[in-house]
């Protein structure tokens, strides 16, 4: 489907040097048996990296948030103040200028840096030498990516490998099957090339180089023509002789393509004392990392937004020095547009289609560092963000529904969602952050109970069609999930959600458990029951 191509072999010998490479799973420990709360994974990491560092071990440490890898570089740079090892880490990650990430990447070369915190911008692709060990913070989203991290280390001798657990569900998961974890194959890629942002975005690329015509089908896939015509409709292309020619043809297209995203739209972010430009944000991550009053974290270094400039799309900064961070509060609507498939099973109305998601950043709570204490909640005025993507809905019927009180009903939903969310990576090749959701005891299309499961990239990647067809092993391993869970009401390690706009309220843990039991127990159209959940592997 990528190529086109219909001879393709196969390479499936890795003749990559290598040698002998040990491999450490740590969960950090529970600072509240009650809660099910552990120590943070983040915390974690930063002390490790600190003592590698100090017996001169050269380690890459993976993050998956960009705050997250500020935080590290941060608490381990202020570590080694005392020992002077403090300007041997540094913190490397998208949002930073070209020339700020070359000089890191230099400085890793040559060994002036023994240790460098990434998101995953150096998992592959750029030269960074011989490394000692390579610690992997929290499960990537697929086996792919966390082979890949742990390969960064032992290339040339012997290499630790550490994976540390945060109190997300599926980490958890894994280190309660730490089998299923390290004998998971690699993870079949998600292909959805006809997404039509970045399709539309490569037709304009095309006709930069030449005119498009039928002859071009066999290359552009068979929506280039309605997608042409929409840019057509948009002012981007013009229509002629059955070929399109880009309106503007001095332009060059292939200037506006993100290789990170699928926009390009994005906001500058600026120091208001130095004037000077200290990276960039994404357009549909502005309002809940750069609002007014957030605290961003860049090259290790705290500063405070005093101004998100909407118009001029770019968010003044000053430095910061408190003890907290923040986190956003935000609303979610969604709307069906089309509805493009549906069937019956595990006692609901399981339902595929095209959906908008309407968001709001309405507010967002200050946490103190480093026990995460909640200090207050600061109202937010921001204007709504709307996406049009992929998603999958479902009804609940009564019986499933029947051994559930009223008052614990959107609770139970609401832990569902977000274990099924949790899981979803066991079947998809995806990462959390990719999917988005919103369950509610009444949504005025379905007028009753739902819970929507949608793509979080404009236009979808096919995540949720995967888990459309796949919906009986979804929600037998998220029963699974949070049935094994010793907690007693709910934890991190089940149902909260480190990602949940609405900062993890309601939620039930029992309520969720019954509630997909009764699904699982109501069994899909012919199987006479549901065979047991299947397990990660």
């Amino acid at each position: 489907r990528l190529t086109g191509l219909e001879d393709v072999a196969l390479v499936g010998h890795d003749g990559s040097a290598g040698a002998q490479r040990e491999i450490a799973m740590w969960n950090p420990p529970l600072v509240d048996e009650a809660l099910g709360t552990r120590r943070s994974a983040l915390g974690e990491a930063a002390d490790l990296l600190v003592e590698l560092v100090r017996r001169g071990a050269r380690t890459i440490c993976f993050v998956k948030s960009r705050k997250g890898v500020e935080l590290v570089a941060k608490i381990a740079h202020d570590a080694l103040v005392d020992d002077g090892l403090e300007e041997h880490v540094a913190p490397y990650r998208a949002g930073y200028t070209a020339q700020q990430r070359r000089e890191i990447e230099e400085r890793l070369v040559l060994g002036e840096l023994r240790a460098v915190v990434t998101t995953n911008a150096l998992e592959l692709g750029i030269d960074i030498g011989a490394l000692d060990a390579a610690v992997c913070v929290t499960f990537p989203g697929t086996v792919a990516s966390l082979r890949q991290m742990w390969g960064r280390a032992g290339r040339r001798g012997r290499g630790l490998a550490v994976y540390i657990a945060g109190e997300d569900a599926l980490d958890q998961f894994f280190c309660r099957h730490p089998d299923a974890f390290l004998d998971r194959p690699v993870e079949a890629a998600i292909l959805d090339h006809e997404n039509e942002g970045i399709h539309s975005a490569h037709l304009l690329c095309a006709a930069h180089e030449g005119p498009l015509s039928a002859a071009d089908a066999h290359t552009l896939g068979p929506r280039w023509e309605l997608h042409a015509q929409a840019l057509v409709a948009a002012g981007e292309l013009v229509e002629g002789r059955g070929e399109y020619r880009l309106r503007r043809p001095e332009e060059y297209p292939a200037g506006r393509v993100s290789l990170r995203s699928a926009s390009a739209d994005s906001f500058a972010v600026i120091d208001v004392g130095s004037g000077e430009v200290l990276g960039t944000v994404e357009a549909a991550r502005a309002f809940g990392t750069v609002h007014e009053g957030a605290v961003y974290l860049h090259l290790g270094r705290s500063y405070s937004v005093r101004e998100l400039d909407l118009d001029g799309r770019r968010a003044l900064v000053e430095p910061f020095s408190g003890d907290f961070y923040t986190q956003p509060k935000q609303e979610t609507i969604t709307y069906i547009e089309a509805l493009l498939d549906r069937r019956e099973t595990l006692g609901v109305t399981l339902s595929f289609g095209r959906v908008t998601v309407s968001e709001t950043v309405i507010a967002y709570q200050r946490k103190r560092l480093p026990d995460h204490e909640v200090i207050d909640l600061q109202a937010l005025d921001l204007p709504q963000t709307t996406f049009e993507t992929q998603g999958l809905w479902y009804e609940l019927h009564a019986e499933a529904l029947a051994d559930l009180p009223l008052e614990v009903l959107l609770g139970a939903l609401h832990a569902a969602e977000h274990t099924q969310i949790a899981v979803l990576p066991l079947l998809a090749m995806c990462d959390r952050w990719d999917i988005g959701g919103l369950s509610t005891n009444l949504h005025p299309q379905t007028n009753g109970p739902a819970i929507f499961i949608y793509d979080g990239h404009a236009g979808g990647v096919g995540i949720t069609r995967t888990a459309y067809s796949a919906f009986e092993r979804l929600v037998g391993d998220a029963h699974r999930l949070i049935a094994d869970c010793p907690c007693a009401s709910g934890c991190p390690s089940c149902v909260q959600s480190p990602k949940c706009g609405n900062l993890n309220e309601p939620l039930h843990k029992g309520a969720a458990v019954a509630l997909m039991g009764a699904m699982l127990a109501l069994g899909a159209p012919g199987d006479g029951a549901v065979a047991s959940p299947v397990s990660a592997r």
